[in-house]
């Protein structure tokens, strides 16, 4: 039994009439009848009297009745509620950003988005390898990420460009000075991010690019976190200018060159490259570029 069938069936129950029912549907009585049949013999009942010319529906014929109704207005509902859908009136879009934009760019970008569209937009901020892993499970449909995608199977598109500042406390012996040479930093504690980062995996490429030796002291999963224990003076890190121009401006850390050495990413926007792209999808796209013409 189809939907098509359903749709011939409660037609006739409305007009009471095949040959009715048949005008209005395009058809002719013949087919109608014909499907009629196929339908109670599918069904093993009968769905109408037949009582001269009068039908009447049959008691298994009420019951169908009122099911094909609900069976009707739900298909109806469904095309309205894909239409909204289609249209940006409704949705759901899933999106992740790893640490540094999760925390200091994604609440505004998606608050700013959601003034336009009446959706729903669902985020998760997880390292650059955790983002990395929704996307190829398909639990979220796009990222933003601050460090290299390794897998082949998905779309890295350039995003925004941004630097990573080697920071101290004001009470730290460098802030004086606020530039040092690369063999001072060899032997200081330093602070940094979990391994599978984007701050921890640009941070060693170019200490090692540089042949800078370095000692990472103690590991934290939260940026916050870094920066209180670098006011604190108890180690120097190296963090996105997203996150410490704040501290910087209010003079609770120094930021320090080191040489010519200059800690510098881009941030990407990542999907599997199976992906559907609905149109929602694409205008969350756009908004993100009309975003990143207002970061200075």
């Amino acid at each position: 039994m189809t939907l098509r069938d359903i749709e011939i069936f409660v037609t006739v129950c409305e007009l009471k009439s095949m040959s009715a029912a048949a005008k209005k549907l395009y058809m002719s009585q013949p087919a109608v009848s014909q499907t009629i049949s196929q339908m109670e013999g599918e069904l093993q009942v009968r769905l109408f009297d037949r009582i001269g010319r009068k039908l009447t529906l049959t008691y298994p014929g009420e019951i169908l009745y009122s099911y094909g109704r609900r069976i009707l207005n739900l298909v109806k509902e469904a095309e309205s509620t894909l239409d909204d859908v289609r249209n940006m009136r409704m949705g759901r879009l899933r999106v992740g950003a790893s640490t540094t934009v999760g925390i200091y760019l994604l609440p505004e970008i998606i608050g700013e988005f959601r003034k336009r569209f009446s959706v729903d937009v669902y985020f998760t901020i997880d390292n650059t390898a955790g983002i990395e892993k929704l996307i190829s499970d398909n639990s979220i449909d796009l990222g933003i990420v601050e460090g290299p995608v390794h897998s082949r199977e998905i779309v890295v598109i350039p995003y925004i460009d941004d630097e990573l500042y080697l920071v101290c406390s004001k009470n730290h012996r460098w802030a004086e000075k606020k530039s040092i040479s690369p063999a001072e930093i060899e032997n200081e504690d330093i602070i940094m991010r979990e391994k599978g980062s984007g701050t921890r995996e640009v941070f060693e490429e170019t200490m090692a690019r540089n042949n800078v030796r370095y000692r990472i002291k103690y590991v934290l999963t939260n940026t916050e976190a870094i920066k209180k224990a670098v006011e604190a003076n108890i180690g120097v890190s190296v963090i996105s200018r997203l996150a410490v121009e704040k501290e910087i401006r209010g003079g609770r850390l120094v930021k320090v060159d080191i040489g010519n050495i200059r800690f510098e990413r881009k941030f990407s926007i990542i999907y599997h490259k199976d992906k559907f792209k609905s149109n929602l999808f694409e205008e969350f796209i756009r908004h993100l570029y009309n975003f990143s013409s207002n970061i200075k």
